[in-house]
């Protein structure tokens, strides 16, 4: 109940920060967005298809479409994996504080 408790007490700070993020991630794309785009660039550097992704991971073409260009893609950190390594590639999760 405690911890309960707690998140309530912060969640109009935590929704406000949100709020003022939100220009900020529209115009630099959310670190997924970034990911994705990031991965798609080395792909196209490297001259691949999405047919050489899709030999090489498994994954559909249209889904591969889809995480390309979907603004509302939401890919599991599995999926990404397998296209980064497709790109020769590793996939690294870093927690850190806010950047101002």
């Amino acid at each position: 109940a405690m911890v309960r408790e707690q998140v309530a007490e912060e969640l109009p700070d935590i929704r406000r920060r949100a709020k003022e993020r939100l220009p900020l991630l529209k115009k630099e794309g959310t670190p997924l967005r970034q990911v994705l785009a990031a991965l798609r660039a080395e792909r196209e550097r490297q001259g691949l298809s999405l047919a050489d992704i899709n030999e090489r991971t498994g994954i559909d073409r249209a889904a591969l479409s889809r995480l390309e260009n979907n603004e509302d893609a939401n890919p599991t950190i599995a999926t990404l994996e397998r296209y980064a390594e497709a790109v020769g590639r590793q996939m690294i999760v870093l927690l850190s504080e806010p950047v101002n």
